[in-house]
């Protein structure tokens, strides 16, 4: 049986766009990227009124303009063109170059996870395979959600629930330098679960905001950290900083 059409699902492409279009003025190349594949595929896979099918084309075909002309992404991928009308191949296109940038992380993310593995020095005691394997469960759970299975697999180990914290916090700050600040953020809460007083993830958080010029929740995420340690002297001046910054809007 086909599916009804119904209107509020091209309203969701809509809010998808959108938010393309804020990393895009933004400069988040690689988060814009993110979103405007996903417009791509809902487009594909959504049955519409004609009407809204047309606008919703005319509009994908302006933001590809837009995007094509945006200095931050020529300087990334050189001048490439969109055909109008054709979202099978231009997802075709970002699917390609997405999965470049994927690897490139995932690479940067496994080299430090490597280096803090080593660092932790797990192998002084012969389990460094048991403590790698319940570090790799451990993450799954964390990456699924289940924040409590993964507390409750690590137990009051604190050399394991330290290395979730530089696992969260490395791939956080690798997420922040690709631009991908929503992932980022995410990241760095992950670790907040296992390590709630830790001032450097609400730094870390703020600083990913400004990366979006959102000096609210910034200022938000540094006063925590502040709380947490009134001695915290790069906090108190990235606090002021926001402060200044905000109050200049």
């Amino acid at each position: 049986m086909t599916e009804p059409m119904k209107r509020e699902d091209a309203a969701i492409i809509y809010k998808k766009l959108d938010e393309a279009k804020r990393y895009l003025k933004r400069q988040n190349v690689y988060s814009c990227l993110h979103c405007f594949k996903e417009v791509l595929e809902k487009s594909l896979h959504t049955r519409m009124l004609p009407a809204d099918q047309k606008q919703l084309s005319n509009d994908i075909n302006a933001f590809q303009q837009d995007l094509a002309a945006a200095k931050s992404f020529k300087e990334m991928y050189g001048p490439v063109t969109f055909r109008d009308n054709d979202a099978k191949t231009a997802l075709d296109f970002l699917k390609q170059i997405l999965v470049v940038e994927d690897e490139d992380i995932s690479a940067q993310l496994e080299e430090s996870i490597r280096h803090d593995i080593d660092a932790a020095a797990l192998n002084n005691d012969g389990s460094s395979s048991d403590h790698e394997t319940l570090v790799r469960k451990a993450t799954e759970l964390i990456d699924s959600g289940a924040f409590a299975k993964a507390k409750s697999m690590l137990g009051e180990d604190s050399e394991l629930n330290y290395l979730i914290l530089q696992l969260c916090n490395t791939k956080g700050i690798a997420y922040r330098k690709a631009g991908n600040i929503d992932g980022a953020i995410a990241e760095f809460r992950k670790a907040l679960v296992f390590h709630p007083e830790d001032e450097g993830l609400y730094y870390n958080i703020a600083r990913a905001y400004l990366e979006r010029k959102e000096w609210q929740d910034a200022e938000d995420a540094i006063l925590q950290a502040v709380e947490i340690n009134p001695e915290f002297t790069e906090g108190k001046a990235l606090l002021s900083f926001v402060r200044k910054q905000h109050a200049g809007r």
